[in-house]
């Protein structure tokens, strides 16, 4: 095919790359057609992303919706989190109680490690990323341990729906040092890639 004055387009099937090298690793299917993921890593994790809706005057996230069957259970207690720029807060686990977070504001990943030993997914780490252009729900079972690491320029908020109410008198709250790698070994590195 010529193109002009002595620049030529060789015809290359569209169909077909041919040999390529380096030959790299070919991604396994991981998200369905709507979207949504087919494996959030660890047993028992749900995460959703509940339609974005943005015009000219601003934006529209639902962060609560009873008739999905992500808030099965009761909304019973709610708190929100804030996480400044930079910062990690976890590792934090419950027993008894499930974490649901919704995530809208800032942009943070949420690391998560199994640590249940009767779990498939035992000592499997999951991450999930949430921002101002993608906010998302998290629900995180019992004996998961989890992260909030804000790598944002702004403070980052969740808001957390728990199964269960917070007690006072005897918390539902274990925590392990994000940076002691001795318990759970995660290294923090963002990489591009």
């Amino acid at each position: 095919m010529r193109l002009g004055p002595g620049i030529r387009i060789s015809r290359v099937s569209s169909r077909s790359a041919g040999t390529v090298t380096p030959e790299g690793i070919k991604d396994a299917p991981h998200r369905a057609p709507d979207g949504r993921l087919l494996d959030t890593g660890i047993e028992g994790v749900v995460v959703e992303r509940p339609p974005h809706y943005i015009d000219h005057r601003g934006s529209l996230f639902e962060i609560v919706n009873l008739s999905h069957e992500f808030w099965r259970e009761p909304v019973v207690h709610g708190e929100w989190i804030e996480t400044a720029p930079g910062m990690l807060k976890g590792w934090g686990m419950h027993k008894e109680s499930v974490d649901r977070y919704v995530a809208g504001s800032g942009r943070v990943r949420v690391v998560l490690f199994d640590g249940r030993v009767d779990s498939p997914s035992y000592e499997r780490f999951a991450q999930f990323h949430f921002g101002d252009e993608s906010p998302g729900w998290l629900r995180i079972p019992c004996g998961v341990w989890h992260v909030i690491h804000n790598y944002g320029e702004t403070d980052a908020i969740i808001a957390n729906f728990p199964t269960d109410p917070h007690r006072y008198e005897d918390p539902d709250k274990y925590r392990l040092d994000p940076y002691d790698s001795s318990k759970i070994p995660f290294d923090w590195t963002l990489r591009g890639g």
